[in-house]
């Protein structure tokens, strides 16, 4: 038996996964990627199904992903996934996605561990730390932004309210559905030819019936990016940052 340190998830790719070009979209591999890492977790005593006796549960607080193919629809698909550090309030969890032998995807994620009692963030204990295997090989040169920052007069493109459609097992809006608000204010030919790369820094959860707006603006480096707000002036809540490049 070979003993590798990273966990091992086969899927196939299913029609909610494709676009109308009937390729794999970011959105179903964040969908892929959310489930591996689930059950990576759980196989590790840290799945969902734990948290009434461990307190604590993870919850996502960035992601980057890089699309190096596009598979179709029924394509196979490996994920090999690991995190690569422990330190503090936060991990980082890698991934590398297959399509046959050919790599398909690759991603980074932070996740902040947090503590059931107090909703707020909890120190990785020795417990958490020891349930886990560590590689520390990274897959990225530069680490997932945490915060950014959205130009002087950036007008609304799109604007949603958070229904019951949104909210996932965290009693907050899922990860995946910023990305949904965020697709919703490119402008249709950024839409049409979407980059290879997106990167969420998830700022404060979105509860709901929360009103939110999407601020799209185009940076001098060219990434466009979408901020996902809610309230107004000094009560603004700067819930997340995508960017697309």
């Amino acid at each position: 038996m070979i003993c590798t340190p990273y966990f091992t998830y086969e899927t196939d790719v299913i029609y909610p996964d494709i676009g109308p070009d009937q390729r794999m979209n970011h959105r179903g591999l964040l969908r892929v990627l959310q489930e591996a890492s689930a059950i990576a977790s759980d196989e590790r005593g840290f799945g969902m199904k734990d948290i009434p006796r461990n307190g604590v549960f993870w919850i996502l607080s960035g992601w980057r992903l890089e699309m190096l193919e596009r598979p179709q629809w029924r394509d196979h698909l490996t994920v090999q996934t690991w995190p690569r550090a422990m330190d503090g309030f936060t991990s980082v969890r890698d991934f590398l996605v297959y399509n046959g032998g050919t790599l398909a995807a690759r991603a980074t994620s932070r996740w902040i561990l947090v503590n059931t009692s107090t909703g707020r963030a909890a120190r990785v204990s020795s417990e958490v730390r020891a349930a886990y295997e560590m590689d520390e090989r990274a897959l990225f040169d530069t680490p997932i932004p945490s915060n950014g920052k959205t130009p002087e007069g950036t007008p609304t493109a799109f604007a949603t309210t958070a229904g019951r459609r949104d909210i996932d097992t965290n009693h907050h809006v899922n990860n995946i559905c910023y990305y949904d608000y965020a697709l919703e204010a490119l402008p249709q030919e950024v839409y049409e030819n979407l980059p290879a790369t997106v990167e969420v820094a998830f700022r404060r959860q979105i509860l709901l019936g929360t009103p939110v707006r999407c601020l799209y603006a185009q940076l001098e480096d060219g990434r466009h990016q979408v901020e996902i707000q809610s309230g107004q002036g000094k009560e603004t809540v700067h819930h997340a940052f995508v960017w697309f490049y």
